[in-house]
Order: C-alpha cells, then structure tokens, then sequence
C-alpha cells in the first residue's frame, strides 16, 4: 500500500510531523503541498498534514481538499493538524475541513506544536508577541510535538493496510 503524506506549513513543525510519520510508515511519500502537486492515483493512503494560523489551515492545503474532494471521499484519509493550542483542535477541523471528509477519514490527530516567532511581517510579529505574554500569563505549559498522538495515527493507518 502506497502512503502520500501531503502537507503545507509556515513553520518546520507540520514537516517534522510528516518526516516522524514517514519514519513509521512503510512505503511513505512526503510532499509539501506549497512546492508540488502529487499525483493521487499512485497512492492508496493519503494523510494531509496542515498547520493552524490564526484558526485557519494553510492555503495550499485548503486548495489541494478543494481541487481533490471528490478523489479523496474514495481514498483512504488521515488527517493531523499542528497547533499551539491543541485543545481547540476539534474547532479548527470543523472550521476548516468539510464535514463529509471529517466523517470518512481513518485517523484525525492533533499532533500539537511549537509557537514559533518567526513571523513573514510586523503585524504577525505583533500578534505572536501577544500569544507568548498570555501563555506566560495563564501558566501554561510551553507547546510541543505529541508523539503519542503521531503513534496513534500510525496505529490506525497500519490498522487498514
């Protein structure tokens, strides 16, 4: 069974994710969505990998569920998000991806993240600035990758292979 891990990020955490998958899983392909296209039918399994940026899924990804639902709806699905706030996970799946491939999909995790200031302009700069002072301020835990999470969904995949 051929797995695609398609994926787009603004930060190194999504592809991480999607090169600690492809370590678990034989026979992995990894594509980051902002520089390719892949070819669905040589696949048997794809997992879409996407980042959250201001509650929404990076734009690639978004176009690759738009341009490719109907392919998708009769293809094994995975799909992880990575996020600073993992527990407002199931809000960004609802937002962002439609329902009926929510509903199909094998496996859905959130595989956590890092909050990176590493911003492309001032006003993300800003803005992430703010999200650093309120996790200092709340006590919260710093974000992570959870591999716990990346097993789980490898477990489900494996589980239809």
């Amino acid at each position: 069974m051929k797995i695609l891990i398609a994926y787009a990020s603004y930060n190194s955490t999504t592809e991480t994710c999607a090169k600690l998958l492809a370590e678990k899983l034989p026979d992995a392909d990894i594509v980051d969505l902002t520089k390719g296209i892949p070819v669905l039918s040589d696949y048997d399994t794809i997992v879409i990998g996407s980042c959250i940026r201001f509650n929404i899924i990076h734009n690639a990804v978004k176009n690759f569920i738009g341009n490719n639902l109907d392919t998708l709806m009769n293809m094994n699905t995975a799909i992880y998000l990575c996020c600073g706030f993992p527990e407002k996970a199931n809000q960004y799946l609802l937002h962002n991806f439609p329902k009926k491939l929510l509903n199909k999909s094998v496996s859905i995790q959130c595989f956590g993240g890092k909050l990176y200031v590493k911003p492309y302009r001032l006003h993300d700069k800003l803005i992430m600035n703010i999200v650093r002072k309120n996790f200092k301020t709340d006590k919260r835990k710093p974000t992570y990758i959870d591999n716990e999470n990346i097993l789980k969904m490898v477990d489900d995949i494996k589980n239809i292979i």
